[in-house]
């Protein structure tokens, strides 16, 4: 789970975007307007809504790529309950917050993670 909290203004290209994912090893990223994060984008976004259908992605904007909105799950609930939510409304990234602030994005990869300990499938 990225516990960092990584944004983007809405007015930076794409380009821009799968830059700073690159360079900080991320595959989500949310998207910032003002003070108010308003959607996310992800590299399967960038991939598929850009680089899939030719788009230039320099001139794009997140309002085409990204998700919005984007759903959240509070921070206490266990693990299982995220799994369920995430399968439910087949999405690959979720917002984890407190008190209605965001503190980190789980994604399916942090999923696998987590329950591939309960088969002894990490090292």
């Amino acid at each position: 789970m990225i516990s960092t909290v990584l944004s983007i203004d809405i007015d930076s290209s794409v380009h821009e975007a799968a830059m700073f994912m690159t360079a900080n090893n991320i595959g989500s990223l949310l998207v910032k307007q003002f003070d108010e994060y308003v959607g996310i984008v992800t590299e399967t976004e960038l991939a598929r809504k850009v680089l899939g259908k030719g788009l230039n992605r320099e001139s794009i904007g997140f309002e085409e790529v990204m998700t919005s909105p984007f759903f959240s799950i509070d921070r206490y609930l266990p693990i299982e309950e995220a799994n369920r939510f995430m399968h439910k409304n087949k999405i690959r990234h979720l917002r984890v917050t407190e008190e209605d602030k965001i503190v980190s994005i789980l994604s399916m990869k942090d999923l696998a993670a987590y329950f591939s300990k309960d088969f002894g499938m990490q090292e």
